[in-house]
């Protein structure tokens, strides 16, 4: 239990995230929540010898994620998730040839694309690189990403554009989403943090 007493132990804090889109720009310091991947293992076959009984593991499901957003007015993120709706092939039903047209799971992909969750760790505080020194952003050159989830084969199963308005409430309007996956990868090595919002 020493290692509480160093100075140089550091836990991974709940709130020194980013998510970062391929496909969607401007989005990674409006992001509120973000879910971890989980999984669970099925109950596979079972095996029952005298008075003992064997199991052993089914397949591995991985769970959806949802990410919240902070909506604005730039940038626009219902905006953003709604074009992304159109980029996977939706149509509205204004026609025949509209009523043909599908999202598939490939389309939906392109449009998300490659999804990354990264916890970064304490890092030095203050202003990120290019930004004026005296609007801290609580990242900086000292930052390091210490964790990478990539969702895999990932696109957007709900989106949720906001709360019900209401002349009764002042708070800020958010955008929920739900990713789903087929897995996800994991990256526990320690990675410079590459100084913006968008990482590459």
């Amino acid at each position: 239990m020493s290692f509480f007493s160093r100075t140089s132990f550091q836990p991974k804090r709940q709130f020194r995230f980013l998510v970062n889109f391929s496909q969607i720009a401007d989005i990674d310091f409006m992001c509120t929540t973000a879910a971890k991947p989980s999984y669970k293992t099925g109950e596979g076959a079972s095996h029952k010898i005298l008075n003992h009984t064997f199991k052993f593991p089914g397949t591995v499901t991985w769970d959806d994620i949802k990410i919240d957003f902070i909506d604005a007015v730039e940038p626009n993120v219902g905006s953003k998730f709604y074009n992304m709706l159109v980029n996977s092939g939706y149509l509205q039903p204004t026609s025949f040839s509209n009523l043909l047209q599908g999202i598939t799971k490939q389309s939906a992909n392109a449009a998300l694309g490659t999804v990354r969750i990264l916890q970064l760790d304490g890092g030095v505080m203050g202003p990120a690189p290019g930004l004026d020194p005296g609007a801290s952003q609580g990242i900086s050159e000292g930052t390091s990403i210490i964790e990478e989830w990539t969702l895999n084969n990932a696109y957007i199963k709900d989106v949720g554009f906001g709360a019900t308005l209401s002349y009764e409430q002042q708070g800020i309007v958010t955008v929920s989403t739900m990713i789903t996956y087929d897995w996800a990868s994991y990256n526990g090595q320690r990675q410079e943090y590459a100084g913006s919002a968008t990482i590459a």
